[in-house]
């Protein structure tokens, strides 16, 4: 019963991993925004790399007055500077090694149910470009992953980029548990329509049964019947990740949920997949949901 109730419901413990540089002040923000609205655990984890040995007292030059400062003292600092009192409430991890294996460590050790971070950089009046160590996490996390790129204000709509595979019926799942009360869309982007072939329905008919096949998927979703009452379908052509910019830019949309089918799926080792492009291009936040057969090492359809 307790299971049951804390799959419905938000996530109890969010991991926000930052940097503590300036691109990772909206995730700061978003993260103590979402953890006061679940009312939710926060961790604030930040990964230093290992003091330099030949900084050690053993080799420190006593011309340089002061010694160096370690990673651990510096990180300290500034998170306690940046959040002041929000620091006292929240528990501070400061780790040394490599930023995304710590991460996911530290998320299955907590059992985190959210990992919130921002993106590498900002390109003016371009795409976001992501971090390695962000990449590294959508690919492999087994957690939700938000990656924050937008200034913080409730998600008033939330957006559902869907292949109508089972990878996608558990990110809008996922959708629906996160934000209940949201109205959600569930876009799904079929290849331009070949009008006029031999032997082929026409435009209008394959709209239609692209639509129909969008409903089918929100059906077959899992979700209880009043939150599909809030979904709603739509079917656009083309590439997907533009039909995402623009809904996204169109509607004032800041969130967007997509699916990651795991190992071999849309989050291959180039990251050449169709949720890569939606990372890249998405104008605002960027919620990945993996696979949870990805997570047991199953293999999931790529599509459904």
């Amino acid at each position: 019963m307790a299971d049951m109730a804390k799959k419905s419901a938000p996530p109890q413990t969010i991991i926000l991993a930052t940097d503590l540089s300036s691109r990772c002040d909206r995730a700061m923000q978003r993260a103590l925004q979402l953890a006061k609205l679940w009312n939710s655990r926060l961790i604030i984890l930040s990964v230093v790399e290992p003091d330099d040995p030949d900084e050690s007292s053993e080799s420190w030059n006593p011309l340089h007055r002061r010694r160096p400062p370690a990673s651990r003292s510096v990180a300290e600092a500034q998170i306690r500077r940046q959040f002041g009192e929000i620091a006292d409430l929240a528990e501070v991890r400061i780790i040394e090694g490599d930023p995304a294996s710590i991460i996911q460590d530290v998320a299955q050790q907590v059992a985190a149910e959210l990992i919130i971070t921002g993106v590498g950089r900002d390109e003016t009046f371009g795409r976001h470009v992501l971090g390695s160590t962000v990449e590294q996490l959508a690919q492999r996390t087994t957690v939700p992953l938000l990656i924050v790129k937008s200034r913080v204000w409730p998600y008033e709509e939330i957006l559902v980029a869907t292949d109508l595979s089972e990878s996608s019926g558990q990110a809008l799942a996922t959708a629906d548990r996160f934000f209940p009360t949201a109205p959600i869309t569930a876009l799904y982007v079929a290849e331009a329509p070949t009008e006029g072939a031999p032997g082929l329905p026409d435009q209008r008919q394959q709209m239609a049964d692209q639509k129909s096949g969008c409903v089918a998927f929100i059906e077959r979703s899992g979700l209880a019947p009043e939150a599909c009452l809030r979904v709603k379908a739509l079917v656009d052509q083309g590439r997907p990740e533009v039909a995402v910019r623009r809904y996204m830019l169109e509607k004032e949309v800041d969130l967007v949920v997509v699916g990651s089918h795991g190992q071999g799926g849309v989050f291959e080792k180039r990251l050449g997949g169709v949720a890569r492009r939606i990372l890249d291009y998405a104008p605002a936040d960027v919620l990945v949901v993996r696979d949870s057969r990805a997570q047991s090492g199953d293999a999931p359809p790529k599509s459904g």
